[in-house]
């Protein structure tokens, strides 16, 4: 007797599978310093990236160098020769030398802003193809020793420990790590000055020079507010540009822990890295081991975590299944995360 078997069909009824973050390896695991595909590439730590159309521009902070990778291939490439040792100078990206770049922030048209922190100086490059085609400058920091001084770029400021950077128009600004200030650079005059923090590190909220900060990290910014992570105070903080004021919108400050819920209870543990697209607010939890999210729309500023389980690792999966280990920074396009993470460059795709 003939036997009939039936597939049962989908419910066209049927509840859609909830959207959720989908994490995956996209690029490092080979050999350190090799170029080329994906997972075929190598880093040794990776620390600032950012995206400009399909390109991706990462520092390979303890190679002193910038590598780059397509985002549609993941073809890994170098603009600026890995060095064994740290050092300064300036010129091509063959000859040009960092000592541990820490962040990136890239323009339309390719010019790249990195801060060099083991000389204390912002530098300008001109990306190429290749390191034979990028060129290296000194945009600010008169000196490699740290120090603190408002005025003419090249001449007179200096930083100490320059971190985070994000870019608006004509202005520069920058995370002075060790300086526990925010300064702006004016990409026209060159001239640089401190629009918050003072010389010790603390948590006071308030007019710009008078609010404390200790250890900002990452910037992002948002219309006329600056979003910081207050690193050594596990706390986001926010400028408004207009008046200079500095407020508070998430962290408890408890030393560490992790904790979502309303802004200002949630709790984080020395955010570095913050990413924002539309209103939402990413955020590299650095010893957490987590990626966060802040909806800068809701009335609390609620934050949740949507990528890490809290344990270091490298597992890919789905949410908080996924591993991190010690995540730095962001790069945000869409509803596609791209993040540092030791030797790795992780892919977070809400699908």
């Amino acid at each position: 007797a003939a036997s009939l078997s039936l597939t049962a069909c989908p419910s066209p009824n049927a509840t859609p599978k909830p959207k959720a973050w989908h994490v995956t390896t996209f690029a490092g695991g080979g050999s350190i310093g090799a170029d080329g595909i994906g997972p075929a590439a190598g880093f040794a730590f990776l620390s600032g990236i950012a995206q400009s159309g399909d390109t991706l521009y990462v520092i390979d902070s303890v190679r002193h160098n910038i590598r780059t990778v397509n985002t549609t291939t993941a073809q890994v490439g170098t603009i600026v020769t890995p060095r064994l040792i740290g050092g300064y100078s300036e010129g091509l990206g063959t000859s040009a030398r960092f000592s541990n770049p820490s962040r990136i922030v890239v323009t339309d048209g390719d010019t790249l802003y990195v801060t060099d922190f083991g000389n204390n100086r912002i530098r300008k490059v001109l990306a190429g193809a290749d390191a034979e085609t990028t060129r290296v400058e000194l945009l600010a920091g008169s000196s490699t020793e740290g120090g603190y001084e408002d005025g003419a770029g090249k001449t007179t400021a200096r930083f100490d420990g320059p971190g985070g950077l994000t870019l608006s128009g004509n202005t520069l600004y920058v995370a002075d790590f060790d300086n526990h200030r925010i300064r702006a650079i004016n990409l026209a005059s060159g001239n640089v000055s401190t629009i918050a923090g003072t010389k010790d590190p603390g948590h006071v909220n308030g007019a710009g020079r008078t609010a404390q900060f200790d250890n900002p990290s990452g910037l992002a910014l948002s219309g006329t507010t600056l979003y910081v992570a207050d690193s050594g105070n596990h706390r986001i903080r926010a400028i408004d540009l207009a008046s200079g004021n500095v407020s508070t919108i998430a962290g408890s400050g408890t030393d560490g822990g992790h904790a979502d819920g309303a802004g200002r209870t949630a709790r984080f543990n020395k955010p570095i890295g913050l990413a924002v697209s539309g209103t939402t607010l990413y955020v590299a939890d650095h010893d957490n081991h987590r990626i966060r999210a802040i909806d800068l729309a809701s009335r609390d500023k609620t934050v949740s975590t949507i990528a890490g389980d809290g344990k270091a690792g490298r597992t890919n999966g789905i949410g908080t299944a996924a591993q991190f280990t010690d995540p730095i920074d962001i790069a945000v396009r869409g509803s596609t995360l791209y993040v540092t993470s030791d030797s790795r460059i992780r892919k977070l795709e809400y699908r």
